[in-house]
């Protein structure tokens, strides 16, 4: 085989470091808000996986549609400008050339790539700082013992970083074919002299590949400026991209004497039978298939990255580092075991008696989240220390003072019990937040990340979708779970698409999705499909329709559902994918699977007040003083009390049910019916078949204005008969009632829901006034209650905002 040729191999000289913007303060509050993640606990985990703002999320997710449009060539090619604009952005962060630079799937991906480009051969010398990666480390000696490579661990100084003379001195000693560190390793804060080595090698005309997966992003890195010839890096922890992301710089003159061991048609020209043409830059060393949404997600994320400056991310972070730091060492039975050189973002720990792996785990609970790194991911830093495993926090932009208290005080908390307690600090506010309560009534009391009252359907979804979340989230219920007294009780609710107007179709959409995540979560059927017919006068101004449904002649309808006759001059809405939900079981799923991803609930608690206070609310209720962040308000016919500027604009309404005799063999039962509603005089009859031993489900969607506080006595003879009559036109061959029911609908004018902020109050939100429909979007409900919670807009819930029942307010 002929050696490969390189095309375009002028050398080329790397470009001036960009100016450095004036020094700026850091606006965490805006970060936050463009962090959807911060809401969902404390996170000291950038060192892992930061948190990505939202621009990142919906570039990767946009181009992901754009790939479902019109095929992934399709999309790429459209994209091609974008793509390639995060080459430029890479090499500006770096202080390189575009055509310097490769995109690879992760850090190790272009560690390969380099070192086996280099081709060591036996008895090469590689110079290896104690700070290498676990997969670095596992490569070089994989080297070592398979083709003879020599791998020399160069000794720190008393500082804990490189000892730059005895790397002098091993460079002194004979040719090295590769010096290497970590510029920050994972298991410290250490931050290694990478400028002071990469002089050394530069010196000896020796190859210094510097592992910048941990300084991306945190701190200033200038291949020019450090004098390194190779820089591998990832895109998910400091830089704050997308994971599956990675990079590779590789300097000319070196980027013209390596070839790839295993070049890819992305990097190389197929020329004749026997040969092949390497693309003349870095380009060589990525591969064709490639993840083009991550990689524009690492775009954007870069582009943010410039916005704020990374002199201004690099001060923040130091400053947040170093406060943590002393505020860890001064608690009793704490280690801090970063080295003195450390500096940057990272900062790990040990507890007296307890092991990391159970710190963490604690912390875990408390809704702090940071990792735990065992010796098997830096053996060369950590056994000379003596350490086997240390828990590491990482800040990034989303943190503050605040965030730093809370970790402080949980520490405290697990330590206590193996050390002197100490007297807790005073909590920081977040940035830009109001004055809290007096610090007599704030200290010792718990602030949950959220509170929802009322655990119906939407407050059970609510709690379980935060709780999924990772937040800490208390529900409360002021009756006994699944009590009969509100909107939510009974077997069976109507599911369907059929509605009036196009608003409602983007909800009812996600609704179908959100069920079938439900049961898949839940690992039971919740929604039998029946079918659905939807009936009126054909005159009537505003008749249903929908995706996927069609009107409909009686002599169709009476097709479609036997045991259902239409009265003269009636149509009909077919909705194939109507059906009927199991209401009980839902209730009973949503509130499992919240306390199983660690929500607390409550029942027999009624809230009797809440205020907000500074960047919390209170909530009261008979025996305790609650605080939260946020407080969801899914409280049904009690709205009004919870939210008195609502009282005036909701209306509370007695509803009745009842069951009628059936046959479920018979034209009543499944095979004859599915879920349906006929608008009579009486008003708009809807039902169920006859299943279950039951018999037929029916109900009228009207009835008197009801105090929710109030006495409820059973369904009167008036209220059955009128009952009776209505089905009696439409259902011939029902029997006698045999059981009924009532529960109450909380109405508005319009009949559409109230989901969104309370007025005027920004951290209460309230979901509810579902008008007697409400049931079948209440997974979709309790998901988009969790999005406003975690700081997610939600416009496609602009319809039933609350302010639009006020003067003024958007319809």
């Amino acid at each position: 085989m002929s050696a490969p040729t390189t095309a375009g191999t002028a050398a080329s000289h790397p470009a001036p470091p960009p100016l450095l913007p004036a020094a700026r303060a850091l606006e965490v509050a805006a970060e936050r808000a463009r962090t959807p993640g911060s809401a969902t606990g404390h996170h000291f985990n950038a060192a892992g996986a930061a948190l990505p703002a939202s621009v990142t999320v919906d570039t990767v997710i946009g181009h992901l549609r754009a790939e479902s449009l019109s095929g992934g060539y399709e999309a790429a090619k459209d994209a091609a400008p974008a793509l390639e604009a995060v080459y430029a952005r890479t090499a500006e962060l770096l202080g390189a050339r575009p055509e310097e630079v490769a995109l690879v799937e992760s850090a190790t991906a272009g560690w390969h790539r380099a070192v086996s480009a280099l081709r060591l051969r036996p008895g090469d010398r590689v110079l290896a700082a104690r700070s290498s990666y676990v997969s670095s480390a596992l490569h070089l000696l994989s080297a070592e013992r398979d083709h003879g490579v020599r791998v020399e661990l160069l000794p720190n100084g008393p500082d804990g970083a490189v000892a730059l003379e005895a790397l002098e001195t091993a460079l002194r000693t004979g040719p090295a074919a590769l010096v290497t560190a970590a510029h920050v390793p994972t298991s410290s804060g250490l931050v290694e002299p990478a400028a002071d080595i990469g002089a050394l090698a530069q010196a000896h005309r020796v190859p210094f590949l510097l592992d910048a997966t941990q300084s991306l992003g945190q701190l200033p890195v200038d291949i020019g400026a450090i004098g390194c010839d190779l820089l591998i890096g990832t895109g998910r922890k400091f830089l704050r991209g997308p994971r599956g992301t990675g990079l590779l710089a590789v300097r000319r003159p070196l980027l013209d004497r390596l070839a790839p061991e295993a070049p890819d048609v992305r990097g190389a020209h197929w020329t004749a039978e026997r040969s092949w043409e390497l693309v003349p830059d870095a380009k060589r060393f990525e591969l064709w298939e490639a993840a083009h949404a991550l990689r524009l997600g690492l775009g954007a994320a870069l582009a943010d990255l410039t916005a704020l400056g990374v002199d201004t991310v690099s001060r923040h972070l130091a400053t947040l580092a170093t406060t943590l730091r002393e505020h860890l060492a001064e608690l009793p039975g704490v280690r801090v075991t970063d080295p003195p050189a450390a500096g940057g973002a990272i900062v790990t720990f040990v507890v007296d008696g307890l092991d990391a792996g159970a710190v963490q785990r604690e912390l875990a609970r408390r809704r702090i989240h940071l990792i735990a790194v065992p010796a098997g991911h830096g053996r060369w830093d950590m056994d000379p220390r003596g350490l086997t495993k240390v828990v590491r926090a990482s800040v990034h932009v989303y943190n503050d003072r605040a965030d730093l208290d809370a970790l402080v005080e949980a520490v405290r908390e697990i330590v206590s019990p193996h050390g002197t307690p100490t007297p807790p600090r005073e909590p920081a506010r977040r940035s830009g937040a109001a004055a809290p309560a007096p610090a007599a009534a704030r200290r010792g009391t718990r602030c949950r990340d959220a509170i929802v009252v009322g655990l119906g359907v939407h407050g059970s979804a609510a709690l379980r979708r935060l709780a999924a979340r990772g937040l800490d989230v208390l529900g409360l219920e002021q009756y006994a779970l699944g009590h009969d007294l509100g909107s939510s009780h009974g077997a069976t609710r109507m599911i369907r698409r059929a509605y009036p107007h196009p608003d409602w179709d983007g909800l009812v959409d996600t609704a179908y999705r959100a069920w079938e995540e439900l049961e898949d979560a839940a690992k039971t059927r919740l929604v039998d499909i029946t079918g659905g017919l939807y009936a009126a006068p054909m005159d009537r101004p505003d008749p249903l329709r929908g995706p996927g449904c069609r009107q409909v002649g009686p002599k169709e309808a009476a097709r479609i559902f036997p045991g259902l006759r239409l009265p003269a001059g009636f149509g009909a809405v077919h909705d194939p994918r109507a059906g009927i939900i199991d209401a009980e079981e839902t209730l009973r799923a949503q509130l499992t699977l919240a306390e199983r991803s660690g929500a607390a609930v409550a029942d027999r608690t009624p809230v009797i007040g809440w205020e907000p206070d500074g960047d919390q609310v209170v909530v009261r209720t008979a025996d305790s003083v609650l605080r939260t962040r946020h407080l969801v308000l899914c409280t049904g016919p009690w709205t009004a009390a919870q939210v008195p500027s609502l009282a005036g604009r909701l209306t509370v309404t007695r509803i009745v049910n009842a069951y009628f005799a059936a046959d479920p063999a018979g034209p009543l039962g499944p095979s004859g019916l599915g879920s349906f509603s006929v608008d009579l005089p009486q008003g708009l009859l809807y039902g169920f078949p006859a299943t279950g031993g039951r018999g037929l489900k029916v109900g009228l969607d009207s009835g008197p204005a009801w105090d929710p506080d109030a006495p409820r006595p059973a369904a009167t003879a008036a209220e059955l008969a009128l009952l009776a009559e209505a089905v009696a036109q439409v259902l011939p061959g029902a029997g006698p009632v045999t059981e009924s029911l009532t529960c109450l609908y909380t109405m508005t004018a319009d009949r559409r829901f109230v989901v969104g902020e309370v007025p005027g109050v920004e951290r209460a939100l309230v979901a509810s006034a579902c008008s007697g429909h409400g049931f079948k979007f209440g997974p979709a409900i309790g998901e988009a209650l969790a999005d406003l919670v975690c700081g997610t807009a939600r416009p496609d819930l602009d319809f039933l905002s609350p302010s639009r029942l006020f003067p003024g307010g958007a319809g």
